[in-house]
């Protein structure tokens, strides 16, 4: 994994809402692809894969195929990505917890950035 660039989101609030049947996001790339604040374009272009992460685990990878930014609530910029989900991929399922242990920021930056 560390010879991949991979920008990975936790997504453990909409993903709760997502199997509770609440919310407004209606699958796990929904969950992972919208609205992501303090990411710059240039650098998420570079990554490779994109993961949703719940509660530590992967539960979903994407390979991005673009991305832009949209206006979000309050017209605040946000960025999101359109991409092809990889339904095989050996991440899925993988632990990455030490990745977001006690830290604020929803996205990380995984490999040799």
């Amino acid at each position: 994994m560390k010879d991949k660039l991979i920008i990975a989101f936790n997504i453990s609030k909409t993903y709760d809402l997502l199997l509770q049947g609440k919310g407004d996001r209606v699958s796990i790339y929904d969950c992972t692809r919208h609205y992501w604040a303090n990411v710059k374009k240039a650098r998420a272009e570079l990554a490779e894969f994109a993961f949703g992460v719940a509660h530590g685990k992967v539960v979903g990878v994407y390979r991005p195929t673009s991305w832009r930014y949209v206006e979000y609530l309050n017209n605040c910029q946000r960025i999101e990505f359109e991409g092809v989900e990889i339904v095989d991929s050996p991440y899925l399922g993988m632990d990455v917890s030490e990745y977001f242990y006690k830290v604020q920021n929803p996205v990380r930056y995984i490999g040799n950035w």
